[in-house]
């Protein structure tokens, strides 16, 4: 979709979207490939470092057209993922973070993924001279069974060196550990390693300040997926990952954490501050094939369906040697899909729907669309004048609690005299 000229040097869409405050940047390069892993990523093996240099200007120049394109002034936040940023030739991860830097203005905060097998003083250096504020470590676990059962391509010995030179340099840090790993069939689920407690309780001993635990989802065409399916690893009963869950999370109260949102804990303040931008359905620009963007129109959509506000989706093209040719996929977001995703982003966390902002996006309080349901739920819904949230029974149950919002929505939306 081109920009819509206004005669003014900017956009119609630029005025008349969210301005994104924040950015995202997508690196598809991996050490390996996990055995878990469906993203879209390649084996930094199977490049050549003049290849991997021609993506990385390809997306510093993306970056530069969708600012120039939505009028970004500056951004608040910045999270370069993939893949494994780290995972790139030291002077193309310089050169990644210098050419983000120039466009992006001082960030708050700014986060670059890492994983332990790629995660040096040199990187640690680069990222603090072009003003990298916070560093997400890929540890997985501490378990070298189950590291081995995940395909991770570095070792517990080296998460803990990994997470002590960062938490060292002075950079908030933060770490992913994984819950519900499969074993060997027959093992009972035995494990001589570290315990999830265990684990969570090194990992804040060496001085992170943030934490996600996911409960591991069996992707379809993945190597751990077809281990299980032929009977080779089983997962844990749901009774014995809650019991894990459990656990870990008594850790992390008693040390001043609290679980923010469904798989992410931290104390008071020093949430990240970007993915809260997405559970919030803040507007956010991404680059780097994969990446998506998300702009939310705040008057008469420039995308359609002018009678209702909606949202642009720009999803990256998933192409490495063409990706500087553009491809990219624009989708206008339906009112009654924007309105759904604008409920299960919010209830994922703690801080739940904001009720004033809902009304004043969409024209309708959310309880006229899901008020069968929040009845159903009350006994684990927490209100306030200004939200509706989840108590931490609730959030357990997420996925049910959505599914019954779903279900409701699509018969009461569009609401009677909206359209």
């Amino acid at each position: 979709m081109e920009a819509l000229a206004d005669g003014s040097g900017g956009s119609a869409e630029a005025q008349a979207c969210l301005v994104p405050r924040s950015l995202y940047i997508h690196v598809p390069v991996c050490a390996s490939k996990c055995a878990y892993c469906d993203f879209f990523s390649l084996p930094a093996a199977s490049w050549s470092e003049s290849r991997m240099a021609g993506l990385v200007d390809a997306t510093i120049s993306r970056l530069a057209g969708l600012i120039s394109r939505f009028g970004c002034d500056g951004f608040d936040t910045v999270y370069i993922g993939g893949g494994t940023p780290t995972a790139l030739p030291a002077a193309l991860f310089d050169r990644l973070l210098s050419g983000v830097a120039a466009l992006a203005a001082s960030p708050g905060e700014w986060t670059v993924e890492a994983n332990p097998e790629s995660l040096d003083e040199g990187a640690i250096a680069t990222m603090l001279a072009r003003g990298v504020s916070r560093v997400s470590l890929g540890v997985q676990s501490l378990d070298p069974a189950r590291l081995a059962i995940l395909g991770r391509p570095h070792s517990a010995e080296s998460a803990t060196r990994a997470l002590a030179l960062a938490a060292g340099s002075g950079m908030r840090v933060s770490a992913d550990l994984i819950a519900g790993i499969p074993w060997p069939r027959g093992a009972g689920g035995a494990a001589e390693g570290p315990s999830l407690a265990e684990q969570v309780s090194l990992l804040l001993d060496l001085g992170i300040a943030h934490l996600s635990v996911y409960d591991l989802v069996l992707e379809d065409d993945t190597a751990l997926a077809r281990a299980v399916e032929a009977g080779e690893l089983e997962v844990p009963q749901e009774d014995d990952l809650a019991e894990e869950r459990d656990g870990a999370e008594a850790v992390l109260s008693a040390r001043g954490f609290r679980r923010y949102e469904v798989s992410n804990y931290a104390p008071a303040g020093l949430e990240c501050a970007h993915n809260l931008v997405y559970w919030k359905m803040g507007s956010y620009i991404g680059s780097g094939p994969g990446a998506v963007s998300t702009l939310q129109a705040t008057g008469p959509s420039p995308w359609g369906r002018a009678a209702w506000p909606s949202s642009l989706r720009i999803e990256e093209a998933q192409e490495i040697d063409g990706y500087a040719k553009g491809g990219a996929v624009e989708s206008p977001i339906g009112t009654k899909e924007s309105a759904y995703e604008t409920i299960m982003m919010s209830f994922r966390t703690v801080f739940g729907l904001d009720k004033t902002a809902f009304r004043r996006r969409f024209g309708i309080e959310a309880r006229s669309l899901i008020g069968r349901t929040l009845e159903a739920w009350a006994g684990q819904l927490i209100e306030t004048r200004d939200s509706l949230s989840l108590d931490p029974g609730g959030l357990d149950l997420l996925n049910r609690f959505l599914v019954d919002c779903l279900i409701e929505l699509d018969g009461t939306f569009p609401a009677p005299g909206q359209s």
